[in-house]
């Protein structure tokens, strides 16, 4: 079984919503808010009632090592508007499972 496969974890698109902030601005009498929207994607490592943690780059030549994930993002809840599984964790696509021919 390759590292990958052994991961368990589904490939998700996490669509949230990010905070807007302003910096050394008066805040006009009409403010309207503007929406960031925010499109994450990534292997689904950690679900709470509180947050999902998304990987978007994990090592797998890092075996035995503190980390493995390079790239995550932990997404409150609370600003999450959709979570859409792309790929099943039984889905996913390993190097060995593609048949590449290594030039060597």
């Amino acid at each position: 079984m390759d590292a990958v496969d052994r991961l368990g974890a589904a490939l998700v698109a996490v669509e949230w919503e990010d905070i807007t902030a302003y910096t050394r601005t008066v805040i006009p009498e009409d403010f309207e808010p503007y929406r960031l929207r925010k499109l994450t994607c990534g292997l689904l490592w950690k679900e709470t009632p509180d947050y999902v943690v998304v990987v978007g780059d994990y090592d797998i030549t890092n075996a035995g090592k503190d980390y493995r994930h390079n790239d995550f993002h932990i997404i409150p809840r609370g600003v999450i508007r959709q979570l859409t599984v792309l790929r099943d964790p039984a889905e996913i696509v390993s190097l060995p499972q593609l048949d590449v021919v290594s030039a060597g």
